[in-house]
């Protein structure tokens, strides 16, 4: 599969892909040489990137990043992008067991709280029959952990997929810091997808999902979400400046 275009969004470069198309460039990913990575980025990430030069360059390194935000989707698409949709971390997760469920494909879950990674692997296996799940693990992002959950992922053999759930930040840290540690061909970063797959959260509407206000639905089911969510006024004004820049530039 060849690579996709890559569309610069206030300094962090996404994929310009399908949900079909990101689907099939991680399962080629999967076959290649381990260690691959894929994002799912949002306007917190474009924001997070700015601040901090470490995780601006996990997500430059990484193999494959996606529009996960609304904004950043629409971005995107003004600045030259093709595919429409966004792709949630909610989404991917299901979409690529769907697939893998009629592969060969070893799937690991890695994250959330308690039981709700086996929560989620449990329910992925009888929502998809033929899904081969081989791990799932709560874990923890912190280094001293690294070796502990090195040693249970070395044990479960080769991993294709594993979806990390450990929130923004953390989980990339976490990926790009044992990538080389382990036999897993796609790291997938999630976010908080497993509390909904699991169904301890509520998703949003599909209408609030459809015209990019997914954010706001989840402000108010979670009111402690209003600060890291502080930063979305200025990457509205940013991406503004950003965008007026490019087209004065074409023009």
């Amino acid at each position: 599969m060849k690579d996709s275009k890559k569309i610069d969004i206030c300094g962090v470069f996404v994929d310009d892909l399908s949900k079909e198309g990101a689907v099939e460039k991680i399962f080629s990913l999967a076959k290649g040489k381990r260690g691959n990575l894929v994002v799912t980025v949002n306007s917190e990430f474009v924001m997070l990137a700015r601040r901090n030069p470490r995780f601006s360059q996990i997500l430059r390194k990484a193999e494959l990043a996606l529009a996960d935000g609304g904004w950043v989707a629409f971005l995107k698409l003004i600045l030259g992008g093709n595919a429409r949709n966004r792709i949630t971390g909610v989404d991917l997760v299901d979409l690529v067991c769907k697939q893998s469920a009629k592969r060969p494909v070893r799937i690991g879950f890695l994250g959330g709280f308690g039981s709700v990674a086996e929560t989620v692997a449990k329910r992925q296996k009888i929502k998809y029959p033929g899904l081969n799940v081989v791990f799932f693990e709560a874990g923890d992002p912190s280094t001293n952990y690294d070796s502990k959950i090195r040693t249970k992922l070395a044990r479960a053999g080769r991993i294709d997929v594993l979806f990390v759930a450990f929130g923004m930040g953390k989980q990339e840290f976490w990926m790009e810091r044992n990538r080389n540690f382990a036999n897993i061909g796609v790291f997938i970063g999630v976010g908080g997808a497993f509390d909904y797959l699991s169904g301890i959260k509520r998703r949003a509407p599909r209408l609030l999902q459809a015209i990019g206000l997914e954010w706001l639905w989840r402000l108010l089911m979670e009111p402690a979400r209003i600060w890291r969510m502080r930063v979305l006024p200025a990457f509205f004004v940013l991406s503004l400046f950003f965008v007026i820049s490019k087209k004065l530039k074409i023009s």
